[in-house]
């Protein structure tokens, strides 16, 4: 809770817990019905949700959280939906970050111990997210930039396997069922990064009370 307190009184705006699996000794509900992972994401304003395989309906959100390996039937849907070549579908669900593992579930709207957060934040928030981020790596943030299963691959997966933060322009479908607005992007942050943009900011307002 602590930690995206932080984030909301340092950047702004909303951030959101996604834990990968279910909050032990919490009994967070199930969502109400089968929906995209984005989806889950705009219901879990008002409370933590919890999506299952047999909940999560949009096969590419599937994909992303290694509950779906059928990667040739949604590079067909892909390639019907977006108008581009087959064999152009299949290399993009190829190059799709997706968990490998077992996850039997993601809880998602968490603030209890989750493994990463996600933002719809304003490109400005964005910006104060790199640099502080920057003050501390010093590089600069590798982007590999995609337009397809940008909240639930291109960000919560890749955020959760790399443990980097990640950021999307996002795609249709998300906009669409995410409530994502126009002038909006997604940010994810591991908590490990969390802990540490927060330990300096700390540690700012440190040296400026010695001042």
């Amino acid at each position: 809770m602590e930690d995206l307190e932080f984030l909301e009184e340092r950047f702004g705006g909303w951030w959101f817990g996604v834990k990968f699996g279910r909050n032990e000794g919490r009994r967070d509900p199930l969502a109400s019905h089968r929906m995209r992972f984005c989806e889950a994401i705009a219901e879990s304003r008002t409370g933590p949700i919890v999506l299952t395989p047999k909940l999560m309906t949009c096969p590419g959100g599937a994909w992303s959280l290694g509950w779906n390996d059928d990667g040739d039937a949604i590079a067909t849907t892909m390639a019907e939906k977006a108008g581009m070549d087959i064999n152009v579908a299949r290399k993009v669900i190829e190059n799709s970050p997706r968990i490998k593992g077992v996850v039997d579930a993601v809880t998602v709207g968490t603030c209890e111990t989750p493994d990463i957060v996600i933002s719809y934040a304003q490109p400005e928030v964005a910006m104060q997210v790199i640099r502080e981020w920057q003050a501390l790596s010093g590089g600069a943030l590798p982007m590999r930039v995609s337009g397809f299963m940008s909240v639930c691959g291109a960000v919560a997966a890749k955020t959760f396997c790399t443990g980097r933060m990640c950021i999307s322009f996002g795609c249709p479908d998300a906009r669409d069922h995410g409530k994502i607005g126009s002038d909006r992007l997604i940010i994810g942050l591991p908590m490990r990064q969390v802990a540490r943009l927060r330990r300096r900011a700390r540690a700012g307002t440190a040296a400026n009370v010695l001042d």
